[in-house]
């Protein structure tokens, strides 16, 4: 099957009123949009993995995608803060009271030995032995147990105090190895003899022990207290984790299994978070989308087409997101995000795309981690684009919007700029941004004009741009009329005025009802002459042929100026204004006139009915009354604004009464409304002339 028949099937697949108007259809492009949108930008949601060893080289540049804490880093600066916190003591009085006690023991026995006479030397340094502590050297025992009473109650004194003075304070398990030298150096303050400077140093150095008591509950607590009051230290968003080509250390390794991009499992979190945050998002434009007003409700092609633009702003994101993630930090200020606001407001209308400028934010804030400065400045870009483009009237209007998105642009970059309190950004990084914002609406704008045909011609669209091109005079069509039906070409522009006038007061689509009257009647081509705006003589070829042959040739220029549109591949609208424009009226003329030829009456009118249908739309159904009113005010040998008045309530009202406007939306008051138009219209047209005189007559008066 060649390209063309393909497209041939699409568009009767696409046209096919089964299609536009199924629900299950519907449904499925909601769902599709669904799946298509979170298809797209999963993996710009979910951070990029890396699986990068220790000693490697990086290829890439690494910067965080999000704030959180450096564990490692962190850890080691509690670590050494915990180091810095001494061992918790406590001083016990009970190790002095027990040193005193020893001396006191050892002291006490040797006065009352040295007074016992009946003991022999041997027998008091046993005794002496028995209850000396255990560092006491056998030579002090000797030299103690022959000393007099006087002699070591002086001693015991000596030692007393020295023991006082040595574990009245703290005493730890280092002032231990150098019991000696503190003990010699106390005794500097007493007159002793050679022999009681030894005794009392070995005494007291025997009975010397740590005072400080380890209290390992509260060396943990303090530990853990100065661990707390450590700071967390923070891997801050857009931090250079590696360099490309830096070396990839332990510390890099723990900072990109901190901000989750070490190669690992998926992130499920995410992964269920943002297939929650599309259902959302579609659901509720969707509830929208069906909440609107009849008259402007998107049928299944529409919403096809919606669901294409929401596509091509999601791969447009998608790719802005691995641009940003390879290096370019800059990137998102020249993705042309109102693209996608701008193509709604053209080919749907100005309200949906302004509701579409929030989805597409929406979406921009879920690939670039919810960044304040790109979600404010995607949905001004995209507000202000489709607003913009709202009427268009020419190509040069996509120029202009993209313009207009530029200014804004770069308001929205430097409003971001000065709202940062920690901005850190250099004058060279805002004067790229700048320079990005401004190249973002022109860029814009060229993709639209760019896009825009495919969209035309894949579905038929009838936008402003393509009306504004068949409405030029040199399309083959129009020209086919003008030069081989000249009447008719009068009355269509005439018909077009007409319709637009009414349109824009009864909220239809004037360039619609426009461009639609221009092309309603282009089957009169193929017979122009059996038609009486194109007979330029009296002779009038239906007198010379029967009735219904008459009925005949006038009711198929409906049906072969439908041919000739479809051909020349005008869009749908336009179409249906050809086919409708005369619904299934009668043709009262040649209807009395078979009547009155007939002798056996079997004459019926609805034989000399057009085969319709009848118009379902406002755009169809203007058409059809102004293509009524041109030809009635046209024939009328005097119109006085009170008789055209008169004239256009009555065909109003015989439409009404025939049921041709009985499947549109057209309102009673619409249709008075528009009675209001089209007299000031046809006033201009058929307004009243002088009479000039004579030229000839008085060129001969002056001759004489």
């Amino acid at each position: 099957m060649t390209t063309s028949k393909w497209y041939m099937v699409l568009r009767r697949i696409l046209d096919n009123p089964d299609f536009r108007a199924s629900k299950r259809i519907r449904l499925a492009i909601y769902m599709l949009m669904v799946i298509l949108v979170y298809a797209i930008l999963l993996s710009s949601v979910l951070p990029p993995k890396y699986h990068l060893a220790v000693g490697q080289v990086s290829p890439v540049t690494i910067r965080s995608p999000i704030t959180t804490v450096n564990t490692q880093a962190t850890e080691e600066a509690r670590q050494e803060a915990m180091a810095h916190v001494p061992k918790q003591y406590v001083q016990s009085p009970a190790v002095l009271e027990q040193a005193l006690q020893q001396i006191d023991e050892l002291y006490n026995a040797a006065i009352s030995e040295s007074t016992d006479k009946s003991l022999s030397q041997a027998q008091r340094i046993e005794s002496l032995q028995s209850i000396a502590p255990k560092g006491v050297s056998m030579a002090t025992l000797q030299a103690l147990s022959t000393l007099s009473s006087q002699d070591v109650g002086i001693l015991q004194s000596v030692s007393e105090r020295i023991v006082k003075e040595l574990l009245g304070v703290p005493f730890y398990s280092d002032s231990l190895q150098q019991a000696s030298l503190l003990v010699d150096r106390q005794m500097l303050n007493y007159d002793l003899n050679r022999v009681s400077r030894l005794i009392v140093q070995n005494v007291v150095s025997s009975v010397l022990k740590p005072n400080m008591i380890y209290q390992k509950q509260a060396t943990e607590a303090a530990r853990e207290a100065a661990a707390k009051s450590v700071a967390n230290i923070m891997i801050h968003q857009g931090d250079v984790i590696v360099a490309k080509n830096g070396i990839v250390t332990n510390s890099v390794q723990s900072e990109l299994m901190d901000v989750g991009l070490y190669s690992g499992h998926p992130n499920f979190g995410i992964v269920f978070g943002f297939a929650l945050y599309v259902i959302l998002s579609v659901g509720l434009l969707a509830a929208y989308v069906e909440r609107r007003d009849p008259r402007r409700r998107l049928d299944n092609l529409m919403l096809l087409v919606l669901l294409i633009v929401f596509v091509l702003v999601s791969i447009l994101i998608a790719l802005t997101k691995s641009v940003v993630d390879s290096g370019p930090s800059a990137a998102p200020f020249l993705m042309p995000i109102s693209l996608g606001a701008m193509l709604v407001s053209v080919m749907m209308d100005g309200s949906l795309a302004g509701v579409t400028s929030f989805y597409f934010s929406f979406l921009v804030a879920a690939a670039f981690g919810f960044q304040f400065e790109y979600v404010l400045y995607s949905f001004i870009g995209s507000l202000v684009g489709a607003y913009s483009v709202g009427r268009v009237t020419s190509r040069s209007t996509f120029m202009r919007a993209g313009f207009l998105v530029s200014g804004v642009n770069v308001i929205s970059v430097l409003a971001t700029h000065f709202m940062q309190m920690d901005n850190g950004a250099s004058f060279h990084d805002l004067s790229v941004h700048l320079g990005l914002a401004l190249l973002n609406g022109v860029l814009s704008a060229v993709l639209v004009m760019g896009i825009l045909p495919f969209f035309e011609t894949t579905f038929g669209l009838l936008t402003a741009i393509r009306l504004l091109e068949l409405s030029n005079p040199n399309h083959p069509l129009l020209r086919k009329v003008l030069l081989e039906a000249p009447g008719t070409y009068h009355h269509s522009l005439i018909v077009g005025n007409l319709a637009e006038a009414a349109a824009e007061l009864v909220g239809a689509d004037p360039l619609i009802c426009r461009v639609g009257a221009y092309y309603h009647d282009v089957g009169k081509t193929r017979r122009p002459m059996f038609f009486v705006e194109n007979q330029m003589t009296k002779e009038n070829p239906h007198e010379k042929i029967a009735p219904s042959l008459s009925h005949l040739i006038i009711t198929s220029h409906v049906t072969d100026g439908l041919v000739m549109l479809q051909r020349a591949g005008l869009p749908k609208p336009i179409q249906d204004i050809c086919a409708t424009h005369h619904g299934t009226t009668i043709l009262w003329y040649f209807y009395n006139k078979a009547k009155e030829m007939d002798k056996n009456g079997t004459v019926r009118v609805d034989d000399f009915r057009y085969p319709g249908p009848k118009p379902k739309t406002r755009e169809c159904a203007i058409v059809m009354i102004c293509d009524a009113i041109e030809a009635a005010v046209r024939s009328m040998a005097r119109p006085t604004p009170n008789r055209v008045e008169g004239v256009i309530r009555k065909i109003i009202k015989d439409r009404l009464q025939d049921g041709q406007l009985d499947e549109c939306d057209l309102t009673l008051q619409d249709l008075d409304v528009m009675v209001s138009a089209f007299m000031k219209t046809l006033k201009g047209i058929y307004h009243s002339r002088i009479e000039y005189p004579d030229i000839d007559k008085l060129r001969k008066e002056v001759g004489k």
